[in-house]
C-alpha cells in the first residue's frame, strides 16, 4: 500500500493471517522481516551500531494488521492507526536479524469498526524486541456493500 507523503517502505516479507471469521473476535497475524544491511532506511542510523529504528517495527505491526483487515473486509479496506496506547523496545535488531510480529486482534464494534491489537515482536534467538498496544480503525475507501 504506497502513501502519497513517503516512499514505500515494505516492512514485512511474509504475512500468516489466523482469521476467526465466525466469531467477533478478530483474528492472529504473523508476520516476519528479515532485517538486510543494505536496505537504505538503515544508513545513519545510528552509523557504528546499526539498529532496525523503532518507528519501523511499529510500522512492520502496522502492515501486518493492514494484511489482516484487508482479508477480512475485503478489498478497498484500511486499517487507520488511530493511538498507540503502550508501546517499549526491549532488545534491538540488528542487520543480519529476523523479527517476528505475532499481532493478536479483538474487534471492538462501531462504525467505522474499531480494533484493539497486542502485539509482541521476537527476534530469531526468542528475544522479545518491543511490544506494543495499538489502536485501529478499519473502513472502506470505496462504497462497495461488504459483510
Amino acid at each position: 500500500m504506497s502513501r502519497p507523503f513517503a516512499a514505500p517502505l515494505i516492512a514485512v516479507d511474509t504475512v500468516d493471517i489466523t482469521d476467526l471469521a465466525d466469531t467477533l473476535e478478530g483474528g492472529r497475524v504473523e508476520a516476519v522481516k528479515r532485517i538486510v544491511a543494505d536496505d537504505p532506511y538503515l544508513a545513519g542510523h545510528y552509523p557504528d551500531f546499526t539498529i532496525y529504528p523503532g518507528v519501523f517495527t511499529l510500522e512492520s505491526a502496522h502492515q501486518a494488521i493492514r494484511h489482516w483487515a484487508t482479508q477480512r473486509h475485503g478489498p478497498g479496506t484500511v486499517a487507520e492507526l488511530t493511538a498507540i496506547t503502550s508501546i517499549s523496545f526491549a532488545a534491538p535488531l540488528l542487520p543480519g536479524d529476523t523479527v517476528r510480529i505475532g499481532c493478536d486482534l479483538t474487534e471492538q464494534g462501531g462504525t467505522p469498526l474499531a480494533v484493539r491489537a497486542k502485539v509482541r515482536c521476537h527476534r530469531a534467538d526468542g528475544a522479545l524486541s518491543a511490544r506494543m498496544t495499538l489502536e485501529l480503525r478499519i473502513d472502506r475507501t470505496d462504497d462497495d456493500d461488504h459483510a
